[in-house]
């Protein structure tokens, strides 16, 4: 990425950030009490009704280990949602700038990074004041899970959004096909506490390896990225890869279905 269109891409990603908040004064409370309610609600429903529990070996309170899910899962589910809809969005601005068409795709899921990141530090910080043990000390592990899903969130965009130009049916798909994706992900769930043959169907699913190396930091204060960090981020750049290669592909003739 050239220095111009770095600073567009800030620009961008700042309008996009900008624009979440136009005509709400109170817009920043609701960016971290939306996702608190929203936590508050899976915990009660959960851990009252359903009897959820936390892995044996863990001594925190339900709604802590639900938590350091949730918020990761929103980052990624929102991210890629947003990121998937930003050509179609912006289908005036293409028609008349020659704008970097991939940049409008990558600020849209860079500002629901940025927004959901300063709702997940509060709730980290509200677990601390509330005497829920959380390992500070981990916290490079858990950025460097987050950094990334971010880079999946990346290349899941850019070949959605591409996809989507052409497929509009695919707007009305991706949210149920997320909604399924989230409750086959150990987020609501500790997958030691489900029947053997079921847990083992869980490592298919990537997310249950990020969920791993997010709660393992804070949780078990494992300090370093490991190996497994290592795999997780060289299979995010191939997505990223993959799906800047598929938008490369499509995106000379976006003009013609937007």
């Amino acid at each position: 990425m050239s220095f111009t269109q770095g600073t567009l891409f800030r620009q961008l990603a700042v309008r996009e950030i900008r624009s979440r908040f136009i005509g709400s004064a109170s817009g920043w409370i609701w960016l971290i009490l939306n996702p608190i309610l929203l936590l508050a609600v899976y915990g009660f429903v959960f851990s009252v009704i359903f009897q959820a529990r936390v892995p044996p070996s863990l001594d925190i309170p339900f709604i802590a280990w639900l938590g350091l899910g949730l918020w990761p899962w929103l980052m990624l589910s929102e991210g890629v949602l947003r990121g998937s809809q930003a050509i179609r969005e912006h289908a005036a601005l293409i028609s008349k700038v020659a704008v970097p068409r991939h940049l409008l795709v990558l600020a849209s899921i860079s500002a629901v990074f940025v927004l959901h990141l300063v709702g997940f530090a509060a709730v980290l910080l509200l677990f601390a004041l509330f005497g829920i043990e959380i390992h500070w000390l981990g916290l490079p592990r858990l950025l460097a899970a987050l950094v990334s899903l971010y880079v999946l969130a990346l290349g899941l965009g850019l070949a959605l959004s591409a996809v989507q130009v052409y497929v509009r049916d695919l707007e009305h798909a991706l949210p149920t096909l997320f909604m399924l994706w989230f409750f086959l992900t150990p987020i609501l769930y500790a997958p030691e506490l489900l029947p053997e043959q079921l847990a083992g169907w869980l490592d298919y699913n990537p997310m249950t390896w990020w969920m791993s190396e997010i709660r393992a930091g804070t949780l078990h204060a494992d300090f370093l990225p490991g190996g497994t960090s290592l795999l997780l981020l060289a299979g995010a750049l191939i997505v990223l890869w993959l799906g800047y290669r598929l938008f490369g592909r499509l995106s000379p003739y976006f003009e013609d279905f937007l």
